[in-house]
């Protein structure tokens, strides 16, 4: 018995590979568009690896901070340069020999500085960043040093002037990495993941069931020379399972092929090594194995559908009722956990609690899961209530009814355009919440805010700032939180800082604000320790507005003036070329200085970018549906060629059967945008706060155009196939 289906299953790997060109290039077909799926799958089975490499990576070169004396001094800085950071760590060592980072030969010694390759590039072909790193070049980090192929990152010599700011540490190594991934891209890969598999996964079910119809053939011809039904679907199962293997081998090979390229490729600070990318043993098991049982599984499942008599017929059997409960129970159950999120937590909670990302991640892609399911059923009820008059029209609705190939290969692409109108929203509003932090920092665009430390030369830092041109003010700020029964914090800086962030126009050294809608401050009079001298609360004036803290003019109080300021203001011009001049001419005294406007609209713009990605992202994923419905309809196309050739030889002509063929693609593209735009906006709708709910129509235009005209060009691609198969040679066996 064993022997038996052994030998059914290899007569259908025999029909799959041993038949005509035809037979050859249908086998071509399927491995190619199943091996796509693979590569996409295998690339995502690898983020997880690739990521925990980057960890240990990361977690090899963070510093072992030391409670008292270690073997080494260190002092962390982070350099802004056109929205972008570059971090690094300056280091000295306390004894003949301390321990050098991962990458790196030898400590550098002061004057010295070891980078990574990419800011090697920058160091040499851009003068503001050569201008921040005067030191010699000494060497470049190693591949196993750096976090990703294009970071940017440096080890520098540590001053003397810095020796006694640095920190004590032992050497590079612990077990608490930093956070490599906002919450924000966790909601990102969240919803992009499940926008990913669904398109995927009917692609992948698409390849495997290319040329069904000459299979059923063959099927037929097997069954009319006496195989049982049990033997047909073996025989279905060895030649499905052909194809599927096969494009498994070429999906690998593509993937090992192109892995090479992701050192080249990175998207917003996310990249990784060509040999980061190794699939998870377990997930690539389940690929593996995944895939030929799925593609077998349809087969099967298609052929309850037919009717393999032992004449050699072959009949549609009625096809079951397709509920719609469960489609829009999809939709609903992804609608009340947004809601759900929404009334219980805020956006801004999204955002910094991973928890709450990624529960929303999963409610968008449970909407994303009933979109793509609501289509077929969608077109197949509007193809059933239409009766057109029109002989193309007629001909493209009865295609639709009793073909669901193509309704269920746009599902994918709908859902891919319901996903990208969802996640440009969202990270429009993330913007929005970053750039009112900018603006916090700076509340006008020619204030410029420097943040220093404790051990920053204040003066040769105020003399540096006065050599950039259009420099107007500085203005240090001081800053302190004492401890007591009312916290409050106390800023002291001059008049002309006080009268910007207040509005106050009676502003003298000594005097004292707070704000109306403020935080409380303490009584008049309550004594409190600011560093180790006792300061009493001064009389104070209340001014409207909730700036938090009491504000005092500096100048008479010995006290305050002698706390180290924590910033300084510098009031210029407002263009960007102006703050490349300022951290150029501040990275001389003290690279550690931080112009944080900079950092907070580099954030901005970082999310700006990141709604282009989504715009590109979703391109692709549709260009890959896309593949998936050329050869769906190019294989019907291929299917139907004696059925067309006959409408052709009763006097149909062949500009109707054009327009056909573009209307059967027609119906369900324009179904599928009227579907994906409502629940893409309601999606974004149910998570953003209603009044920062902004639609961008440019992007919304372009999101739904671009799988318009891919959906179009593809029906387009079938005129070829269309005209081979109306010519007269079709009809020779009719």
């Amino acid at each position: 018995m064993t022997s038996r289906w052994v030998a059914d299953l290899v007569l259908g790997v025999r029909l799959a590979v041993g038949g005509s060109r035809t037979s050859w290039a249908r086998l071509a077909l399927t491995a190619a568009g199943v091996g796509l799926g693979v590569v996409v799958l295998l690339l995502a089975a690898s983020i997880g690896p690739a990521r925990e490499a980057k960890s240990e990576r990361v977690r090899a070169a963070a510093l072992d901070l030391a409670a008292a004396a270690g073997p080494l001094r260190a002092r962390e800085v982070a350099v802004s340069w056109q929205g972008r950071r570059i971090v690094g760590v300056e280091l000295a060592a306390t004894g003949a020999d301390g321990p050098a980072p991962p990458g790196v030969g030898r400590l550098p010694r002061p004057g010295e500085v070891v980078v990574s390759p990419e800011l090697l590039h920058l160091i040499e072909t851009d003068d503001s960043v050569r201008a921040r790193f005067p030191e010699r070049v000494i060497g470049v980090i190693a591949d196993v040093g750096l976090p990703r192929p294009k970071s940017l990152l440096f080890y520098a010599g540590l001053s003397d002037v810095h020796t006694e700011g640095a920190t004590p540490a032992t050497g590079f190594g612990t077990d608490q990495p930093r956070p490599t991934l906002l919450p924000v891209y966790r909601l990102l890969m969240v919803a992009a993941i499940g926008a990913l598999l669904v398109p995927l996964g009917i692609f992948v079910l698409v390849a495997t069931r290319l040329g069904a119809t000459g299979r059923d053939r063959r099927l037929a011809a097997i069954r009319l020379v006496g195989a049982s039904r049990a033997q047909v679907r073996w025989i279905a199962s060895g030649e499905t399972l052909t194809g599927a293997v096969l494009g498994l081998f070429v999906g690998v090979a593509l993937f090992f092929a192109a892995r090479p390229l992701a050192r080249f490729i990175e998207v917003e600070g996310v990249g990784f090594f060509p040999t980061d990318l190794l699939p998870d043993p377990l997930l690539g098991a389940v690929i593996a194995v995944g895939v030929p049982v799925v593609a077998v599984v349809s087969a099967l499942v298609a052929l309850r559908t037919v009717d393999i008599g032992p004449l050699g017929l072959v009949e549609a059997v009625d096809q079951p009722v397709r509920r719609a409960w469960w489609r829009f129970a999809l939709i609903g159950a992804g609608a009340v956990v947004l809601v759900v999120i929404s009334v219980v937590g805020s956006f801004r909670r999204v955002m910094a609690d991973s928890v709450t990302a990624v529960a929303l991640g999963a409610g968008i892609g449970l909407v994303l899961a009933g979109t793509g399911a609501v289509l077929p059923w969608l077109v197949a009820r509007v193809a059933d209530r239409l009766h057109p008059e029109e002989v193309a029209p007629m001909l493209a609705v009865r295609g639709l009814r009793s073909d669901s190939g193509m309704p269920r290969v746009l599902s994918g692409v709908v859902v891919v355009l319901t996903g990208s109108l969802t996640l440009q929203i969202l990270l429009g509003v993330a913007a929005q919440f970053t750039a009112e932090s900018a603006l916090d920092a700076r509340s006008e665009a020619d204030r410029w805010v420097l943040g220093v430390s404790e051990h920053t030369p204040i003066r040769s830092l105020e003399e540096a700032i006065a050599l950039v041109g259009g420099v107007q003010r500085v203005s240090e700020v001081r800053t302190y939180a004492p401890r007591g029964e009312v916290p409050v914090l106390l800023v002291s800086t001059d008049c002309a800082e006080i009268a910007a962030r207040l509005g106050v126009d009676d502003c003298a050294p000594g005097s004292a604000y707070r704000t109306s809608d403020g935080p409380a401050v303490p009584p008049v009079g309550t004594r409190l320790t600011v560093g180790e001298q006792t300061w009493a609360v001064p009389e104070h004036e209340v001014v409207p507005g909730k700036v938090p803290g009491l504000f005092v003019a500096s100048g008479s109080d010995p006290v305050l003036g002698a706390v180290p300021p924590s910033e300084l203001v510098v009031v210029g011009d407002p263009d960007q070329a102006f703050g490349d001049s300022l951290l150029a001419a501040t990275g001389r005294v003290d690279r550690g200085v931080e112009l944080r406007s900079t950092f907070q609209a580099g954030q901005v713009e970082l999310f700006t970018s990141l709604r282009s990605g989504v715009i590109g992202g979703s391109v692709l994923l549709t260009l890959l549906a896309v593949v998936g419905l050329a050869a769906a309809a190019v294989d019907q196309v291929w299917e139907r060629r004696r059925h067309t050739a006959v409408l052709t030889a009763n006097g149909v002509p062949s500009r109707v059967l054009a327009s056909a063929a573009l209307w059967q693609s027609a119906i369900p593209t324009g179904l599928g945008v009227a579907l994906a735009i409502p629940v893409g906006l309601g999606t974004a709708w149910l998570v953003v706060p209603a009044e920062r709910f902004r639609v961008d129509w440019a992007e919304l235009a372009t999101t739904v155009a671009t799988a318009v005209v891919a959906v179009l060009v593809v029906s387009l691609c079938t005129l070829p196939a269309l005209r081979h198969a109306i010519r007269p040679d079709s009809l020779r066996t009719e």
